[in-house]
Formats: structure tokens, sequence, C-alpha cells
């Protein structure tokens, strides 16, 4: 065997020094966005809802997904390069569907609702309305038993002939499922993502029946015929009211289902699907909204595709759905105090135990017992922001960078108590303690959240550019301070201005949420002005205008940068662009 010389050794050495060089300069070359800033301003909506062909059904793969994430996944992680490379340097890939004011635009994954237009604490608990659940005046006709999930429960059709899931609570645990799931997805819908319609109702047995021909497969796999003795035993382990109610939630068909979307790739028989799911703001940062429910089933299996109709267009719609998990319900019962803190087989917990031989212990092991039935296992205590985990890896939180975070930590943050507790008397829990509990636990979840986002970005937000004849005015909300998570009177906002590349205006500050913009600022603005090479050359139409935040006696935050677009005809500024910025320069 011939020994390498330190020759060979040392041309290793340059050529690997050559490779990770180049990686890294692609890397830091690639790692901002194209802004497409326009004069009009930002789009709004996303043009997803074209006609297309009806797809096929993607059936669902809980085994091989379980693996997939859990392992392969998370070893092509491990030796993605450029992947690896960005997070090191603070660059990782920014979500590819955001728009120019650091938004989501409306689309078929997402409508945005209470965190950018503030709905009511009533309309909050309303929830998504089509039809109010199912009319008990009449009788319901079983005509499927429920296939899969911990829980059992069966479908039903009222006398509209309007199709619904009907689930139960777990033995001993009253309330409990179904409280969290008719919270959750009303914390969902609010939030902007499409669910399905889920009311609690109130019923006596007597007014089922079973639809002649119903079947069922066995645990042989044989098909049997589903009768009135099946529906009974089902029913014998229900909760019942001392009157003889049965309590359950009522779920509405979605619909034309094809069944789950994918938390990474996309869809190839969906031409609208032009975003990889992993790289789609909403999914990344339904990290955070989770986080708040502890929400840790986000699967494939908890999703839905739907193909619509909408003014003569047909195209799939994403739904999430299936919340009986969420809050202190595991669904057929209370959550063990590990989910939502580990992966089921959590690969990095076990190399930690391993290189600590086994002395290291987790808060999640010191829980303590549940204290109400109704509620289950959820707490504030050890709760970390940052430390949510899911069942299992989910590819879209895996990309998350803090400027998702932060987004979905200010939809988070907008449910203020008044909202939050609609949601709880959503629940229709029967003892006020527990609804008081669950109240506290949520407030306090949420600012853990707002703390925690908020402080990896610059939370400036909601910002107007008004002409005030000849100065302009610039004025934003600080959220921190808005939400009472920090103190005004500790703030200072620092103002500079960009244009090609060079700084023109530095140093400015101010303790309140504005600056005014002085005739001499915008004459210097305007007499540096170059004429676009095109009308798409937004470097040359746009001013830089960066703030930063410091609070008290710390170091200055990372920047919030807007973007001025300058029209030369009428020498007019106005708001083209937004970015939180998660890099310092």
């Amino acid at each position: 065997m011939r020994l390498k010389s330190k020759k060979d050794l040392s041309k290793r050495a340059f050529f690997s020094g050559c490779i990770s060089a180049l990686m890294l300069v692609l890397v830091l070359g690639s790692c901002t966005a194209q802004r497409q800033l326009r004069k009009e301003g930002a789009y709004k909506c996303d043009n997803d809802t074209r006609d297309i062909p009806e797809p096929g059904t993607r059936k669902p793969k809980l085994y091989w997904d379980s693996i997939e994430r859990t392992l392969f996944n998370q070893g092509e992680q491990l030796l993605d390069m450029e992947r690896n490379f960005r997070k090191l340097f603070g660059r990782p890939e920014q979500a590819r569907n955001i728009n120019s004011l650091d938004e989501v635009p409306d689309c078929c994954w997402f409508t945005n609702r209470h965190g950018f237009d503030r709905m009511s604490p009533e309309q909050i608990a309303r929830g998504r309305v089509v039809t109010g659940g199912p009319d008990t005046s009449g009788v319901w006709t079983v005509f499927r038993p429920k296939v899969g999930g911990a829980t059992p429960g069966f479908w039903i059709k009222d006398k509209h002939g309007h199709q619904y899931m009907m689930k139960f609570d777990p033995p001993g645990y009253p309330e409990m499922a179904t409280a969290a799931s008719a919270i959750s997805c009303r914390y969902f819908y609010a939030c902007g993502y499409n669910v399905p319609e889920e009311t609690i109702v109130y019923w006596k047995p007597e007014i089922l029946k079973v639809q002649e021909g119903v079947t069922y497969t066995d645990d042989d796999g044989r098909e049997q015929p589903f009768t009135q003795e099946h529906l009974l035993s089902i029913l014998k382990d229900v909760h019942q009211t001392p009157d003889g109610y049965i309590r359950s939630l009522a779920s509405l068909s979605l619909g034309n289902v094809k069944g789950p979307f994918s938390f990474d790739g996309t869809r190839r028989d969906d031409p609208n699907d032009w975003c990889p799911h992993q790289h789609r703001r909403e999914l990344r940062a339904l990290y955070v909204m989770a986080s708040l429910v502890n929400h840790h089933d986000t699967k494939d299996m908890n999703t839905m595709d739907t193909y619509e109709e909408k003014d003569g267009r047909r195209f799939l719609k994403h739904h999430l759905l299936d919340f009986g998990s969420t809050l202190g319900s595991d669904g057929d019962a209370p959550k063990p105090p590990l989910k939502g803190y580990a992966n089921v087989f959590d690969l990095r917990d076990v190399m930690v135990s391993l290189f600590t031989l086994g002395t290291k212990t987790w808060p999640w092991e010191y829980a303590k017992p549940v204290e109400y039935p109704s509620i289950g296992y959820f707490e504030s205590e050890i709760f970390e922001p940052d430390k949510f985990n899911p069942i299992i890896p989910n590819p879209a939180f895996e990309e998350m960078t803090d400027r998702d975070a932060y987004w979905g930590a200010k939809i988070v943050m907008s449910f203020r108590d008044a909202d939050l507790k609609a949601l709880v008397k959503a629940g229709q829990y029967s003892n006020p303690e527990a609804e008081a509990f669950l109240l506290k636990t949520l407030i306090e979840r949420r600012d853990k959240i707002g703390r925690h986002w908020f402080g990896k970005v610059n939370p400036l937000d909601n910002f107007e550019i008004r002409d005030a004849g000849a100065s302009l005015e610039i004025s934003f909300d600080d959220l921190a301070v808005a939400y009472g998570l920090e103190d005004a009177r500790h703030a200072t906002y620092e103002l500079s201005i960009r244009y090609d590349g060079e700084e023109i205006i530095a140093g400015r500050t101010s303790p309140e949420t504005g600056f005014a913009l002085s005739e001499a600022d915008l004459d210097l603005m305007k007499s540096r002005y170059l004429t676009p090479r095109a009308d798409d050359d937004y470097e040359r139409h746009a001013f830089e205008v960066r703030i930063r935040t410091r609070r008290g006696g710390g170091s200055w935050s990372r920047p919030t940068a807007l973007w001025l677009w300058y029209t030369a005809e009428d020498q007019s500024l106005a708001l083209a662009g937004l970015e939180h910025l998660d890099v310092t320069k």
C-alpha cells in the first residue's frame, strides 16, 4: 500500500478548501431572493385557481412517511452541503411564495384573516360555518363506519342530506377530545387555513338508523355487514349525560376529496401547485401556530386536498383536518407529556442520551398529573416555543427561517385575551375552573411565543407612508410594545437610507415609532436618483430605508427594510416592499 506523501495531503487539503470556499461563495451569492418590487405594490392574491383536469386520489402512506421522515430525510439533510452552509452562515433559503411586503398572498392554501383583518371574538367562536351542524330534529342515517384513527366513529346523513363524521370523547374523559377539536379547528380557521366545519352537537341514540347494505372490514381483512349491533357496540363506551344525551363532534364532509397533501415537494397532477411545499411560508410557519395549541400530529395524514369549482373553474384546495389530538387531548386518552416535546422516535434525543450515558433528563419527565379530565395534559411552564416537536419530523418545519417564524408569531399574538376566551367558550366545557385553567395556559403560551420569535427579527410592522407636503412621514407599530411584551419607554429606533448600494442618510434616531424626512432629505434623495435602465429595474427605482431597534442598553436589532418606489414624473415616493431581515448587514 502506497503511503500518501505530505505533498499529496497538502493537495487534497488545497482542493478541499477550494471546494468549501466555492460553496460558500455560491451560498452567500444566492442568499437574497428576488424581491419583485413593483410600482403598484405587492400582489395580494396568488393565481392558483386556474381550471385544471380532475386529479386522481392520492393514497395516504402513513407508515412509509413515518420511516422516510424520521430516518431517510434526516440523513439527506446531513448530506445536503448547500443547506448546511446556508444554516452555518446564517443564510437559510427563504420562503418562495411571499410577496414584496413579506406576507403570504391569499391562495388555495391560506386566506389572510384574523392576523391581518381582525375578526370579532364572536366570528372567531363561530369558525367556518356552512350548515351550522347536523339537524337533530330528524333521523340520522349511518352510511359508513369510520376507517382508521385512534377513536371510534361513523358517518351520518341528516334529514337534509348533509354528511358528517361523528367523533366522540374517550371513556373517562368527557369533553376532552371534542372540545379540543372544536377549539383548534376555529383557531386554525381564524389563522387563515382551510378547515372543515366542526360542530359540538348533543343528541339521543334513538335518532340513528343504519343504512341497508353498509359493510366494514374486520381484523382478518374480510368484508362484514355493519349492523345496529355494531353501532351499539361503538356507543356503549361513549359518555352520556344524565338525561341520556350523547355529546359528539360533527365534522362536515369536505366533498370531492383527492387525498392528503405532502409537506414537501409538489403534486404532479396539479398544474397550479408551483411552489415546493417545504418552501411555502404558511406551511413552515404552521410550526409556530401549531405550538400554541400543541398540535403535534401535523403529518400528511391530517391534511386533505379537495377538487372544487368556483366561477366555472375547477381546482384543488388544500385543508388541515383532525384536531382531536390538540391541547391536552391525544384523541383516545390524555396526551402523554412527551408529545409536543419530542418526535415519537427522536434521533437527536437518542444521540444526546448516548453521549451523556443516560444522565441527561428532559423537563417533560417531571410533568404534573392531569388536573382536569376535560382538558388532559396541557401546560405552559416548561413550554419553549423553539423546542416544540411534531409526532414525526415535518419537512416544512425543518426549513422554517426566523422570518417565517416571526410571520407566524404575529398571527398568534393577534389573538388577544378576549379572542382566546371566545375560542375556549367554543369548547363548551361544563367545569368553569377547567375553562379558566385552559384560558390562562393559552395566554401564557401565546406570550412566550411572542417574546421568543419577536426577539429573532425586528418586530416592526403596519408601516404607513404619508406625504405631508414638504416632508414625508414614515410611521409603524412596534409589535413587541403594542402587545405588551416590551416597554415603549426603553425603545429607540434608528433610520438609515441607501440608494444604489450607497448609504446617503445614516444614524438618525427617535424614541417614537415614526420618522419625518425633511424637504432637505427628499431633495438629497432626488439628487441621487438615476434613470432606470428598464421598467423592471427596481434597484434604480427604489430607495432602501432600514430601521433598527434598541431596547434599554442592549445592542441594535437586525434591521427591518422598506423599499420606497420613486416616480420621477410626479416626484412621489410609495411603499413598494418590506422585509424583516434576518441578517445584520
